[in-house]
């Protein structure tokens, strides 16, 4: 019964293996919360779209009462107040800003989708409300009582490529059609109790992509991102390299030379580093090969492998935390994929989670790679440079010296130490 004793010896290494077992079992956790917060909003399948709303709309007098009445700003708290069937979770999450502002977020993805009310839009109520009137009271009256360029059309806008703003954009399209029929019937009400026939068409919508971004696919928002997310595996190489020099023993011949942690740390980042830029080049030329729209051309290009160097360091220093708490390069290998894939969903280098928020700040904006997809992105999508990228670099820039400063400190504390 060899192979019953076999199975006791793995059984008692397995169990005796603490770390290795806690990995193995956690691995598959992890994996279920990143995808289940990704496309199951963990539990909460009703979220909020986030919405910018740009009122041009002037107001009109109602003839019937005097009134003075704008009717973009009664369509922007409709939308504010609108709620999810059966649920207390509001529809949208508005806010009301300029047209360029608007265009800026919808660029970085801050915001879902925007919705542009035109000037005329009270005028076009009205018009229906007074067609209604007439249609009701007199329906042989119905084509004199539609006045010349009644109609107004709202704009829907956003990123094609972006999930969020589909979603957004099929809800918006609903509302509206929904607000044109509950004047309709509430006019018709008013006039005589009981509801009429298929209302006109007063109120157009269309769906308007931010300049540029007419022909992206999705891919073209998800490439910046994979490369990111190699630029993040970097970190279990990086941590599994460290834990061969202490299992080799060479980094017990470097202790005798009196070197520094930082001296063995900071050499490390030169090689690590032209590993990237080979990285962010090779990734770039196979992308564009498969279709990417590659925008900004030399100039992109180099601001982007800066902007990868950057997020390379930042992934070495993950990768000397990761190996001064693992035993062999089995265990780096281990806790940095364990670390590293579900960080790339937290960071957003495939699609953006729901915020999760600390002390009022976006978990994610405190780390670094978060703003290396967001540098990325608007290099190499939109074709940006320094003015576009230069609050997430200076941000993952401050990010990454605090984090290599504790990857530093971490490392020498517990494999440089002076041994009794």
């Amino acid at each position: 019964m060899k192979f019953f004793s076999i199975a006791i010896k793995d059984l008692k290494e397995l169990v005796r293996d603490r770390k290795g077992l806690f990995f193995i079992m956690l691995f598959p956790v992890f994996f279920m919360l990143v995808f289940g917060f990704a496309f199951g909003g963990m539990g909460e399948s009703n979220t909020p779209h986030k919405l910018a709303i740009v009122n041009y709309d002037k107001p009109v007098t109602l003839p019937t009462t005097g009134e003075s009445v704008n009717f973009g700003n009664n369509l922007t708290q409709l939308l504010e107040d609108a709620k999810y069937e059966d649920s207390d979770v509001h529809l949208f999450n508005v806010t009301k800003m300029s047209e360029n502002e608007a265009d800026e977020l919808l660029k970085s993805r801050d915001i879902d989708a925007a919705l542009i009310i035109p000037d005329n839009f009270s005028e076009s109520v009205l018009a229906l409300i007074n067609h209604t009137i007439m249609t009701t009271t007199n329906p042989l009256a119905a084509s004199e009582s539609t006045p010349p360029d009644a109609t107004s059309t709202l704009i829907i806008r956003g990123d094609t490529g972006f999930m969020n703003f589909g979603v957004s954009q099929s809800i918006l399209v609903g509302v509206l059609a929904q607000y044109q029929d509950e004047i309709v019937i509430h006019t018709q009400n008013a006039v005589r109790g009981t509801p009429g026939t298929q209302p006109t068409v007063f109120l157009n919508s269309k769906v308007e992509p931010i300049e540029g971004t007419q022909n992206f696919t999705t891919f073209d928002f998800i490439a910046p991102g994979m490369i990111v997310f190699a630029i993040l595996l970097l970190a279990t190489a990086v941590a599994a390299s460290l834990t061969r020099e202490v299992e080799t023993g060479t980094l017990a011949r470097l202790k005798l030379s009196k070197m520094r942690g930082f001296d063995l740390l900071f050499g490390g980042l030169i090689p690590w580093s032209l590993v990237v830029v080979v990285q962010v080049i090779i990734l770039l030329v196979v992308a564009v090969a498969i279709g990417f729209h590659w925008q900004g051309g030399i100039n992109s290009l180099l601001w982007s492998l800066l902007v990868g160097v950057i997020g390379g360091i930042a992934s070495i220093a993950l990768g000397m935390i990761i190996a001064a708490f693992v035993q062999n390069d089995r265990q780096a290998v281990n806790l940095g994929t364990l670390i590293t894939v579900p960080m790339s969903f937290l960071v957003g280098a495939f699609y953006p989670l729901p915020d999760v928020e600390i002390l009022g700040v976006p978990f994610n904006a405190f780390l670094p790679w978060t703003h290396t997809v967001k540098a990325l992105t608007s290099l190499l999508t939109y074709g940006g440079g320094w003015n576009e990228i230069a609050y997430p670099v200076v941000v993952s820039v401050i990010l990454t010296v605090i984090l290599f400063a504790i990857g530093v400190v971490v490392f020498s504390k517990n494999r440089l130490k002076a041994e009794n």
